[in-house]
């Protein structure tokens, strides 16, 4: 399998050549975090004339349909912008943020490029960031010139420390992290920071994570919180004619925008859920890129439609073990939090350390007896490859470390290196010294629709049965219904995935442990706190030093396996599939969240 992520990472460098030269020929399970009620929404501008839906050549025009697994809702007011809201408005690139990255730098290596900054800079205590911003940067529509006040506003209102009736999909994200935002002229602007993060522009100022997309104070002022609901005005380079949630969002070019000509006239976004009828409209022509199920890899590429790797993103599916709440105050303020102790053979009541070390047992045991390499070779179709904790870089980051996991049960011990085997005799021995010789019930674990997480939990499941008499039964209830319960700290039903810190395109010096810990408090969490996550997020997010900062989470990493929060499945690859007799070049950006399928930069679309 070694071999095997090797391929998927040169294949991705290939596409990316291929891209800039131009191109020949899970379901939103890449983070696909929400759902809201049906909405209708209309830029509150006047909309560009439809163009013809047939392909026109490289000098511009044209229409493109888009398939994705999921179109969240379109809402202009930043506060009532639910998760995966904000994503959609600037990944379809109707609103702009502050920075994206530059095309093919997956990895990080360079400077973000400004979008509607110019520039930044971090105050030598690292208590803030000043931005400086783009000067005459018109908003669609009649809502004026982009200013400070614009980008203030569109930040202080989704953030819930700034605005606490904030729904807005970062609310609590940024709640511990950014203290607010002000003006200091026309075209600067201060973030000032609640507690500083190392992580810095790429990953809450650009497109490449979660950030705010900017709007129009105007609107806000002239319309108030709900009249401005329906107003999609950004700065993008393309406007919206209608947004429908859930189905169907058509956007137009902007003419004489202020930071690129797009090349295609119209862009149509189209929800379909199942991966089978995505498929049948690429091969019918009735869409030009869409995300196929991985098992149609092969034969799509037979027929000659081309993977886009190019965003550089690669899920990490893991089993999040949820109900271990171990803290007792929130890290960054003490405030008491009141969390209780679940009765499931996974979970660890603190204070009791015969409960804290024979769930311990259990979740190792279950990380044990995980075939991956036949999970990669059945599930995957031979993509992707093992990984075995969550928050762990992999198995070809030179960080990795090499060699059989040996377990031990105190924190700071020798467990060896990184690899679980698949050992269903030691596993079994766990389970009988944990008190579970005989099994156990593990209900309602969340996989979502069906797509690769369920089949692989299925497999997985049917495993444990076999070998542990783990009675595994699967929710493949939308998110939308199971989220509420790790926001509310109250789950104890273990799902498929681990949160945003589990991220093969995070940078390994990136800190880990926000949603695993107190620190995540309000907002989305991965149901459990526990405090060694807690303390490496605050040491290595106020780090200055980057081996520093890998060091850290290399002792995390020890720590997270010896105790199997989040056991590790397999890496898989994303990838959307386009049609090379109708698209020219693309230049899709690294990008680590799952909305629109991880699709963005569709101004850079040329068709043929």
């Amino acid at each position: 399998m070694v071999k095997s992520m090797k391929l998927i990472i040169s294949m991705m460098v290939i596409s990316m050549m291929l891209f800039a030269v131009g191109c020949g020929g899970d379901d939103d399970s890449a983070s696909d975090s929400s759902s809201s009620s049906s909405s209708t929404t209309s830029a509150a501008s006047s909309s560009s004339s439809s163009a013809s839906a047939a392909p026109s050549g490289g000098s511009g025009g044209g229409e493109v349909k888009i398939a994705v697994s999921r179109l969240h809702p379109g809402i202009g007011t930043p506060q009532f912008c639910t998760a995966g809201c904000a994503e959609n408005l600037y990944l379809a690139s109707v609103q702009e943020t502050l920075f994206r990255p530059e095309f093919g730098d997956n990895m990080g290596t360079k400077p973000e490029a400004g979008v509607l900054a110019t520039g930044w800079r971090l105050a030598d205590d690292v208590s803030y960031l000043e931005f400086d911003l783009k000067k005459g940067v018109p908003f669609h529509g009649d809502w004026g010139e982009m200013t400070a006040d614009d980008v203030v506003f569109s930040f202080n209102n989704a953030n819930a420390a700034t605005n606490p009736e904030s729904v807005h999909g970062q609310a609590g994200d940024f709640a511990p992290l950014i203290a607010n935002l002000e003006k200091v002229d026309d075209y600067t602007v201060r973030m000032n920071y609640a507690n500083y993060d190392s992580r810095g522009i790429r990953h809450r100022f650009s497109t490449f994570w979660q950030t705010a997309g900017i709007v129009s104070k105007k609107a806000f002022d002239d319309l108030g919180a709900d009249g401005m609901r329906d107003v999609l005005a950004g700065t993008g380079p393309y406007e919206v004619e209608s947004w429908v949630d859930s189905d169907k969002a058509v956007t137009h070019k902007v003419e004489g925008h202020h930071r690129v000509d797009a090349s295609v006239e119209t862009v149509v976004w189209q929800q379909v859920a199942e991966a089978s009828t995505r498929r049948a409209m690429l091969e019918t022509g009735e869409a030009v890129i869409v995300l196929p199920a991985l098992k149609d890899w092969k034969e799509l590429e037979s027929k000659g439609f081309v993977r886009s790797t190019g965003t550089g993103n690669v899920i990490q599916r893991n089993i999040g073990l949820t109900g271990n709440y171990w803290e007792s105050n929130r890290y960054y303020d003490d405030k008491v939090l009141e969390r209780e102790c679940h009765d499931k053979a996974w979970v660890g009541c603190p204070g009791d350390a015969t409960s804290m070390e024979n769930a311990r047992l259990v979740r190792q045991a279950l990380a044990h007896s995980i075939d991956r390499e036949g999970l990669v070779d059945s599930v995957m179709d031979g993509f992707g490859g093992p990984i075995y904790q969550a928050y762990s870089p992999s198995t070809e980051n030179p960080n990795f470390k090499q060699g059989d996991y040996t377990d031990c049960d105190t924190p700071g011990c020798d467990i060896g290196g990184w690899v679980i085997p698949y050992d269903v005799d030691y596993a079994k021995s766990l389970m009988a010294e944990a008190g579970y010789a005989d099994g156990f019930a593990m209900e309602n674990v969340w996989t979502g629709p069906p797509g690769a997480p369920t089949e692989l939990m299925t497999a997985i499941a049917g495993g444990w049965k076999a070998t542990l008499g783990v009675d595994v039964t699967l929710n493949n209830a939308v998110y939308s219904t199971y989220r509420p319960g790790l926001v509310a700290r109250s789950t104890s039903e273990p799902f498929v995935g681990c949160g945003d810190d589990s991220n093969y395109a995070f940078p390994w010096d990136w800190a880990r442990g926000f949603v695993m810990s107190s620190w995540s408090d309000g907002g989305y969490g991965v149901g459990m706190e526990v405090p060694f996550a807690a303390e490496n997020y605050a040491k290595v997010a106020k780090s200055t030093d980057k081996e520093e900062r890998i060091s850290l989470n290399n002792s995390f990493a020890d720590e997270a396996y010896r105790q199997a929060l989040c056991v590790g499945i397999v890496l898989e690859p994303v990838t959307v599939m386009y049609n090379p007799d109708v698209v020219a070049s693309w230049e899709p950006l690294p990008n680590a969240n799952g909305n629109l399928n991880g699709i963005n930069n569709v101004e850079s679309i040329v068709l043929k």
